[in-house]
């Protein structure tokens, strides 16, 4: 078996691996990237399809919209310390949220006060003492992050640091510390449905979890998506990927593709190299995971960190997807139509399986990801991934009639917001976490990171040691602050700036 050194293996090419590998190549380190797919982005990535007609699509597979790039983000920060620039713009509104006898438009600036009011008047004053302490949290929170602390702190010291990014405003968060964002709602004695509904929608696809269980300080950063700038990545979302990309290699760094991670090398708790599927091992200083909780803990040797086993087994679950990569006439689409829609049909029934759904398309002015009159659209609903992994492994039968079934309701349910899309559909294809996991190897396929509970948000949430291993580092979604391309990216300048003064 053949081994080499670096100073950094990084396993996955996911936006938060690949962001820690490129900020470490460019301050000189020898960095590796395995990665066990054929493309780099991880759950933030496209692929693309071809017609036997010649019709050829660019469809994203997990993250659709963003953010993070003004001033103060975290894409923001990569950017100007990587010397790159991202290929996104701003979209404006956001999306569009569609009740079952409503739609609210989410713009981003102050037309957001009057739309929250018009869309849910019987308790319009109530529910802007509820959004104006929102803001404010989020307010705070998003200058709080500005100044990179080291949360949660793990070693005494990280603790001059992180208290010399306190600043006396935040003294006004400690009564929410402890708050779900349901428990705010009844403070503002919101009972309206609508609304309760609509807040709940949100906070699924944002935090993976609906008010009740909410962490209010991670759920008033959630609800301000898109207020802080939501943004496109043009030709996909495979094109930030790929930018990192560029500047890991232009800076000495080396990515190696087909290259799956079987286990993590330890020797007396330290990690001190990875051994692939094809029997080739390398050694580094220092290991990086881009990789859940679960699948970190499938690498590690078991006597390695008992330590974190207790901690996978306490973690909440999380969801899966079930996702439609459809190619659609642009007839179906109004004119002014927004490039997200999130889809609720019916107040009475759970979130998520095919009762809520997730719509995004390509701008018209972006021809480069379907054919000329047609847009590639993703429709997605959140869904139970342990479910698909049963019935795909022990009744085939059921799992594709199931498929069929989910695909239907899909398309059922997105018809609320486009009506003609049924009648303009020329391309489908379905994939659900038994799919997803197939490409990612992530955990029963699941995506968008752990639910963000009390007990798993914020100061209780896992930091990049988490594993209890000396030299292994964990970034994504998994890890503080949570899901999206900028809280990964947040993960992965933490770790960059921890291991830069080990090194």
């Amino acid at each position: 078996m053949s081994e080499t050194t670096y100073d950094i293996i990084v396993i996955g090419a996911g936006i938060g691996g690949l962001t820690a590998a490129a900020l470490l190549a460019r301050d000189g380190y020898r960095v590796l990237v395995l990665e066990g797919h054929i493309a780099p982005g991880g759950c933030a990535s496209s692929y693309q399809r071809k017609r036997p007609n010649g019709d050829t699509y660019i469809f994203d597979v997990g993250a659709t919209l963003f953010a993070g790039f003004t001033a103060g983000g975290a894409h923001h920060w990569v950017g100007q310390k990587l010397g790159i620039r991202w290929p996104v713009r701003p979209l404006e509104p956001a999306m569009e949220v569609w009740l079952p006898d409503r739609r609210i438009t989410r713009y981003a600036d102050e037309r957001w006060r009057t739309e929250r009011q018009a869309a849910f008047p019987t308790q319009a004053w109530e529910a802007e003492g509820f959004w104006q302490e929102q803001e404010r949290i989020a307010d705070i929170a998003w200058r709080f992050a500005a100044r990179q602390p080291a949360l949660p702190p793990e070693r005494l010291n990280e603790l001059p640091s992180l208290v010399a990014s306190i600043r006396p405003e935040m003294a006004w968060l400690l009564p929410h510390v402890w708050r779900t964002a349901g428990q705010a709602l009844r403070a503002h004695s919101i009972t309206d449905r609508r609304l309760r509904t609509y807040i709940d929608g949100q906070l699924l696809i944002s935090a993976q979890t609906t008010a009740a269980n909410c962490a209010w300080l991670y759920g008033a950063v959630a609800l301000d998506f898109a207020r802080i700038g939501a943004h496109y990545v043009m030709g996909g979302a495979w094109s930030l990927a790929r930018v990192l990309e560029e500047s890991l290699l232009r800076d000495g760094g080396t990515i190696r593709y087909r290259s799956w991670v079987r286990r993590i090398l330890t020797h007396e708790r330290r990690a001190v190299g990875v051994e692939t599927e094809r029997g080739e091992r390398f050694t580094a200083r220092h290991i990086i995971g881009n990789l859940t909780l679960w699948d970190a803990q499938r690498l590690l040797d078991h006597t390695a960190s008992r330590a974190f086993d207790q901690k996978v087994t306490a973690a909440p679950t999380g969801w899966g997807a079930f996702t439609l990569y459809l190619g659609i006439g642009a007839a179906a689409l109004p004119a002014g139509t927004a490039e997200h829609h999130q889809v609720i049909a019916n107040y009475e029934q759970p979130l998520g399986e095919a009762n809520s759904v997730f719509i995004s398309m390509h701008p018209a002015d972006d021809q480069s990801r379907a054919p000329a009159g047609q847009r590639a659209i993703t429709i997605s609903t959140h869904t139970n991934a342990a479910r698909w992994w049963h019935w795909r492994t022990t009744d085939p039968p059921r799992y594709r009639a199931e498929k069929a079934a989910m695909a239907d309701r899909l398309i059922a349910t997105a018809m609320l917001a486009l009506p003609g899309l049924r009648s303009q559909l020329h391309y489908m294809q379905a994939g659900t976490p038994f799919s997803f996991w197939r490409y990612t190897h992530r955990h029963y396929g699941m995506v968008g990171g752990l639910p963000q509970h009390l007990s798993s948000s914020g100061i209780f949430s896992l930091g990049p040691r988490a594993a209890d291993v000396t030299g292994f580092w964990l970034v994504g979604d998994s890890t503080f602050p949570g899901q999206s391309t900028a809280a990964v990216s947040q993960s992965a300048i933490r770790v960059y700036h921890a291991i830069r003064s080990e090194l």
